[in-house]
């Protein structure tokens, strides 16, 4: 394990009392500063590539969150299923792809098993980076037939490969709650796009209503792989920290009802 400053202001918050969010020996922590919600301890990078890689870690906390509350988390997984068929009648991440991204190169950090990679249209050129050891080598397998490129690295190394101002798009769906630097992360990707590339950001909402509802149930608690914890103005401030510019973060993609944000930025114009 690692000790770390808060990531969006550098404080050193040791001496502060963790959150009653916390779990067993993984300390939640709110900055005295920013009150920026984020894991003190987090693991380090390379026991995410096998020990506690997340396709291990998640299915245990599935289960014991399941067991602690049924009743609770099978309603909420029922609430997720009805608005999914009534409301998100198209996939939001493709959608937005759709939108944002022009034909050529597009990244996706924390690729997994490369699903998402591989049902884009043949107008992207693709390359995933994925931690996990065995989510990397199916992802290879799943992208092979089309030149896909997947490096398995943390994914700050992995943006530094990509050529500077390359990139049409960038894809971290449920990636930058894992990243423990994530702040050189966003610098990091601001350097590989295009100038007129696009970064399509999901993260988990801290600041929703079900985290209040669920307690310690809620499902954006998964320790120890998610160790950055957003609220709507967290996360724009992290962003706009760094130079990246906020194109999109309607209301409707940060309802206080849902348990993600969606928020697509875009490169500096003085990168």
């Amino acid at each position: 394990m690692t000790s770390r400053l808060c990531p969006q202001c550098g404080t050193s918050n040791a001496a502060g009392t963790a959150l009653k969010y916390s779990y067993e020996k993984w300390l939640l922590k709110r900055c005295e500063e920013c009150a920026f919600v984020y894991l003190e301890n987090p693991p380090a990078y390379e026991d995410l590539e096998t020990d506690l890689a997340w396709e291990r870690v998640g299915k245990e906390r599935e289960e014991r969150v399941y067991q602690q509350s049924r009743v609770r988390s099978g309603a909420s997984r029922t609430a997720r299923m009805l608005r999914a068929r009534l409301v998100l009648r198209s996939d939001p991440l493709v959608h937005r792809i759709e939108r944002w991204f022009s034909a050529g190169p597009v990244v996706d950090i924390g690729c997994g098993r490369g699903d998402k990679l591989a049902s884009l249209p043949k107008r992207f050129e693709v390359v995933g980076i994925e931690i996990s050891q065995e989510q990397a080598r199916l992802a290879r397998e799943r992208l092979v037939a089309r030149g896909g490129v997947v490096h398995q690295m943390p994914a700050i190394e992995g943006l530094g490969r990509v050529r500077a101002q390359s990139l049409a798009g960038i894809v971290a769906n449920a990636f930058l709650e894992h990243e423990i630097r994530p702040k050189e992360l966003l610098e990091a990707a601001a350097r590989a796009l295009r100038p007129a590339g696009a970064m399509i950001l999901k993260v988990p909402n801290f600041a929703s209503v079900n985290r209040r509802v669920m307690g310690s149930g809620w499902c954006g608690f998964r320790f120890p792989g998610h160790v950055n914890y957003f609220t709507p103005r967290t996360l724009r401030r992290m962003v706009e920290d760094v130079g990246m510019e906020v194109a999109e973060f309607r209301w409707m993609d940060r309802i206080p009802t849902s348990d993600n944000m969606w928020m697509v930025v875009r490169r500096p114009s003085a990168v």
